[in-house]
């Protein structure tokens, strides 16, 4: 009786367990465009600033929030099923705050990147999206540097054009 017992206590948790795992599906609900679409490349993006490295900052974070996502896997592009690829397009820069001692000088900074970007099937050669993605970050400075203010509010913003972009590759 009591081995009877434990197996239907062992099967009926086995069952529970399956039941609610494959239910569970990592990452979002992918779009039409990219249904079937499992690994992913990213091309290096181009950079239409003049602020140096800026296209290694988006094209990292693009890759990095594509992988946490879950919802496709990295790939080599020779084995990929499709490429992102985009350009950083602009930057502009509004001071929010300015410092009480001299008018001409922001203690806090937005920033606003723009990239524009296409997604390809790496088969066809097909673009199955694209479009614009925008971030604004912003940064105060109380200690006065002012440069590591922008720098900060500059990576924020990159990382949530980035994240503008990756939704759009996982969300209907």
């Amino acid at each position: 009786m009591k081995t009877r017992t434990a197996f239907s206590l062992f099967a009926a948790s086995l069952a529970a367990a399956v039941l609610t795992t494959s239910c569970y599906n990592l990452g979002g609900v992918r779009p039409q465009a990219m249904v079937g679409k499992n690994t992913f490349a990213v091309d290096v993006f181009a950079n239409h600033t003049i602020q140096p490295g800026l296209n290694v900052s988006a094209t990292a974070a693009v890759c990095d929030l594509l992988q946490r996502d879950g919802t496709y896997t990295i790939a080599p592009r020779s084995k990929a099923d499709f490429v992102v690829s985009g350009q950083v397009q602009s930057i502009s820069r509004s001071s929010l705050r300015t410092n009480p001692y001299d008018s001409y000088l922001s203690s806090e900074v937005e920033l606003t990147v723009r990239m524009s970007y296409k997604v390809t099937d790496s088969k066809t050669g097909k673009v199955l999206k694209s479009g614009t993605a925008v971030g604004k970050g912003s940064n105060l400075s109380t200690t006065g540097n002012v440069q590591g203010a922008v720098n900060n509010a500059l990576d924020a913003a990159v990382t949530r054009a980035a994240e503008e972009l990756v939704l759009s590759l996982t969300m209907e």
